[in-house]
C-alpha cells in the first residue's frame, strides 16, 4: 500500500501534467506562438475576428473577407497580429484580375500582358494598381470608354485621372491621359492630331479610392 505522502506526490505530479497539457491548447497562457485561423468578422478598426479574438491586421494583409484562413502571431504579451491570407482555390481581392474591357478594345499586346487591376493599400490608404496594355479595334481620337464598370471595391469616392503610355513616332507625344469615373469606367482621352491612339499602357498608373 502507498504511503500517504507518495499518493499526494502522484496527484500532484498528476496536476502538472495536465496543468502543462491545458496550457499547451490555450493561447492566453501558452506565450509566444503562431497558427491558423478562420475569420468570422471583418471589424472597421484595422482589425479582424476569429478564434473568438480581435486580431490587428498587418498592412500587407489587403481586403479581408470573412471565411479568410489566415496566420495569426500572438507575442508572449498577448498581442495578436493577423499576418495574411492563406492561398486558396479563389483569388483574393488583392490579386490581379483582368479589366473587363469594353467593346472595340482588346488585349492583345501579350508582351506587356493583359490590362489588369488589383487593390492594394499605400501608406495606410487603398488605391487601385494598374499594369498590362489596351489595345483599340479602331484607333480613338476622342475621349472613349474602354471598360465596363469594375466591381464596387475598386470604384473611387471621386472622379480620378492620370497619364499613361501610348503609341508614338517622332511626331507624336507618347503619353495620354486617362480617368476613371464614380461608376468605375475607365475612358481614354483620344486624339486626331498630330496621331490618333492605337494602343496605351497602364503600367505604373494608378489611382486612389
Amino acid at each position: 500500500m502507498k504511503s500517504g505522502h507518495a499518493t499526494k506526490r502522484e496527484l500532484a505530479a498528476g496536476l502538472r501534467r495536465q496543468a502543462v497539457r491545458s496550457g499547451e491548447q490555450a493561447p492566453s497562457v501558452r506565450g509566444s506562438d503562431w497558427r491558423l485561423a478562420v475569420v468570422t468578422a471583418v471589424n472597421a478598426d484595422g482589425t479582424v475576428t476569429a478564434d473568438g479574438l480581435t486580431i490587428r491586421r498587418e498592412e500587407t494583409y489587403q481586403a479581408p473577407t470573412v471565411g479568410d484562413v489566415i496566420a495569426i502571431s500572438q507575442s508572449s504579451s498577448g498581442n495578436l497580429l493577423a499576418r495574411g491570407r492563406m492561398a486558396g482555390t479563389t483569388a483574393p481581392t488583392g490579386a490581379w484580375t483582368n479589366i473587363p474591357l469594353a467593346s472595340g478594345f482588346t488585349s492583345t499586346h501579350t508582351v506587356f500582358g493583359p490590362a489588369q487591376y488589383r487593390i492594394v493599400t499605400a501608406y495606410g490608404s487603398t488605391r487601385v494598381e494598374l499594369r498590362g496594355t489596351v489595345d483599340a479595334t479602331s484607333s480613338v481620337t476622342t475621349q472613349t470608354s474602354f471598360s465596363t464598370a469594375l466591381p464596387t471595391a475598386a470604384r473611387p469616392s471621386v472622379q480620378r485621372t492620370w497619364v499613361g503610355r501610348r503609341n508614338y513616332s517622332a511626331d507624336t507625344v507618347g503619353a495620354i491621359a486617362m480617368e476613371i469615373s464614380t461608376a468605375g469606367v475607365l475612358s481614354v482621352f483620344g486624339s486626331a492630331s498630330p496621331a490618333q491612339t492605337d494602343w496605351f499602357a497602364l503600367d505604373g498608373c494608378y489611382y486612389d479610392l
